[in-house]
């Protein structure tokens, strides 16, 4: 059997530690939840570039004329030069399909 002293030591270390995670679980939700919302806000806003840009349909196919290389190529070059920093900044990619992930 260990000693009291040390038990209440550990007690009150303990729960010291409890209170200081359960703190920063508080802050670490609200700044996750902050995150996400700015990621499908962001999401959102190069998905709309993109269709407008391409004059594509919600499916990411053109009415009239299918997407070839090089255009896909200038869409990528136009998105990374507007929307590079905050895409890099909050892990948003674009794939070879022009979706956004």
């Amino acid at each position: 059997m260990k000693n009291p002293i040390k038990q209440i030591i550990l007690f009150f270390k303990n729960l010291y530690k409890n209170y200081k995670f359960n703190k920063l679980n508080k802050k670490l939700g609200a700044v996750a939840k902050k995150k996400v919302d700015e990621r499908l806000q962001l999401r959102y806003e190069v998905t709309k570039y993109i269709r407008s840009f391409a004059k594509l349909d919600k499916d990411n196919k053109s009415k009239f004329i299918p997407l070839d290389f090089k255009t896909k190529e200038l869409i990528r070059f136009n998105v990374e030069e507007k929307f590079g920093q905050d895409m890099s900044k909050l892990n948003v990619r674009l794939n070879k399909k022009l979706q956004v992930i």
